[in-house]
C-alpha cells in the first residue's frame, strides 16, 4: 500500500466481509489496502473495540482509515463507531460508512484516493448508484 493511501477495513457480520473482499479480489486482484474484520456471533462493541482500535493503528499509514460496515445499530457498526471515536481522540483520521455492499467495495478499490473525505464520497456513490430496480 502506498504510504499516502487510505486504509479500508470491512467490519461486518461473518462471513460478509470476507465474501466482499473475495469479490473485489476476483475482479481486481489482491489489494493490500483492503482488510476484513469478520465479527462473529455474540461479539459486542465493549469487548471488541480495543482490538479494532489496535488494528486500525497498524493499518493507518497517515492518510486515515475508512471503516465499511453492514447494518447501522448492529454490533459491527457499534464496534466501528466506538473505535472511530477512540481513533479521533488519538489524533487518527477515521470515518465509518454503513450499508456496505459489493459495489461500494469495488468503487473504493477501483477509485482509491489519498484523501479520506474523497474516498468516503466514492463509497457512498458506489452504493447509491447501484441500488435500483432493474426488472422494468
Amino acid at each position: 500500500m502506498a504510504e499516502s493511501q487510505v486504509a479500508v477495513a470491512i467490519v461486518a457480520h461473518a462471513p460478509l466481509g470476507s465474501a466482499l473482499k473475495s469479490v473485489a479480489e476476483h475482479i481486481f486482484g489482491e489489494h493490500p489496502g483492503l482488510t476484513v474484520i469478520d465479527v462473529l456471533p455474540g461479539a459486542c462493541a465493549e469487548d471488541s473495540t480495543e482490538s479494532l482500535i489496535n488494528r486500525l493503528k497498524r493499518l493507518d499509514t497517515g492518510a486515515g482509515v475508512l471503516l465499511l460496515t453492514d447494518l447501522p445499530g448492529a454490533s459491527p457498526a457499534n464496534i466501528c463507531v466506538r473505535a472511530c471515536s477512540l481513533a479521533h481522540q488519538a489524533g487518527m483520521r477515521c470515518e465509518v460508512v454503513s450499508g456496505v455492499n459489493a459495489s461500494m467495495v469495488l468503487r473504493v478499490v477501483n477509485y482509491g484516493t489519498s484523501d479520506l473525505n474523497d474516498i468516503v464520497q466514492v463509497a457512498l456513490e458506489g452504493a447509491a448508484q447501484t441500488v435500483k430496480r432493474i426488472d422494468s
